[in-house]
Order: structure tokens, then C-alpha cells, then sequence
């Protein structure tokens, strides 16, 4: 899904390109005319597909937030119940032993797991946000080279158009020298 939005977003900023390749420049001036409307309307849909990548880190992190919650509340339900289990066999001495050394091993146990848990939720919540962060970083780069194309082709644009005009502004120059001269011949 974030590779057909990268490709809507490169369609658009190749629009863009088009547009600006194809508008009309503006006589004796470096700019050129382009719609407005359909340019902002391009630069906002750009935007609003941007967001969601954005949405995505904040589900990564909310998921990694829940998913710590639960681990919490497990082990806290695991060392609650082996209390109450302990607590239960504590009127016999034997029984008293071997319950507390059950309800330490199930505490430790339920410790494990919720370092376990922690530790994995924290892995995929990191695995995650790299993931989203390579891809916001191939999206600023191809967007960094589609706009370096558009302006390196805009830049070509307007060297041609201005040596066009030197070229038309010395044969302006050689035609006032030859009328100059046929009037000074008469």
C-alpha cells in the first residue's frame, strides 16, 4: 500500500513537472504562467497522502504502548495469583515450603515473560518505526530528486530562451548596422 501511494505521489509531482514544462513564459522575464488551482490542488493532494505514513508511526507506537499494558497486567495477574495460591497452602509447614518455592519459581517465571514481552513489544515497535522511518526517507528523497529534475529542467528551459533572445537581439544589432550603413551610403 506504501508503494502505490509513493507512486500517486511520483505521478503527481511528475504532473507537476509536466505542467511546468509545458507552461508559457512570460516575454523578456524568467517566469512562466501556470493554473494556480491546478497546481495547489496537486501540492495539497500531495499532502494529504503524506499524513498517512504519519497516522502509521502513531499506530506503531500506540500498538507498542498496549501491547506493554498487557504484558504488565499479565504478569501482575500471574504474581497475584501465585499470592493467593501461597497464601492458601501457608497452614502446613511442608505444604508452606513447597508453596513458597512454586510461587517464587511463578513469580520469576511471570517476571521472564513480562521482560520477554517487553522486550519483544519493544523489538517490534522498533522494527516497525524503522520501517515507516526508511520509508519517509525514500519519500524525501525521491521528492528531493523529482523537484532537483524540475528545477534543472526549468534552468535548462529558460538558458535555452535566453540564448534564443541574445541570438535574435545580435541579428537585431547586425540589421540596424547594415541599415545604418546603406543610410549613410545614400
Amino acid at each position: 500500500m506504501a508503494v502505490d501511494r509513493q507512486m500517486e505521489i511520483e505521478e503527481l509531482l511528475n504532473a507537476i513537472n509536466d505542467i511546468l514544462e509545458q507552461a508559457k513564459g512570460v516575454p523578456f522575464s524568467e517566469k512562466v504562467m501556470v493554473e494556480r488551482n491546478e497546481i495547489m490542488e496537486m501540492t495539497n493532494e500531495i499532502r494529504r497522502r503524506l499524513p498517512q505514513e504519519l497516522e502509521h508511526s502513531r499506530y506503531v507506537l500506540e500498538e507498542k504502548e498496549r501491547i506493554l499494558a498487557d504484558a504488565h497486567k499479565e504478569a501482575d495477574a500471574i504474581k497475584a495469583a501465585a499470592e493467593e495460591e501461597r497464601n492458601n497452602m501457608i497452614n502446613e509447614h511442608e505444604i508452606t515450603k513447597r508453596a513458597y518455592e512454586q510461587a517464587e519459581e511463578i513469580v520469576e517465571a511471570s517476571k521472564k515473560v513480562a521482560r520477554d514481552m517487553k522486550i519483544g513489544a519493544k523489538e517490534y515497535a522498533d522494527d516497525l518505526l524503522q520501517q515507516v522511518d526508511e520509508q519517509m526517507k525514500r519519500m524525501g528523497d525521491f521528492t528531493s530528486a523529482s523537484i532537483d529534475s524540475i528545477l534543472k529542467d526549468y534552468e535548462a528551459n529558460i538558458k535555452n530562451f535566453n540564448t534564443g533572445l541574445e541570438q535574435k537581439r545580435q541579428i537585431l544589432q547586425q540589421n540596424r548596422k547594415e541599415l545604418n550603413v546603406s543610410r549613410t551610403a545614400n
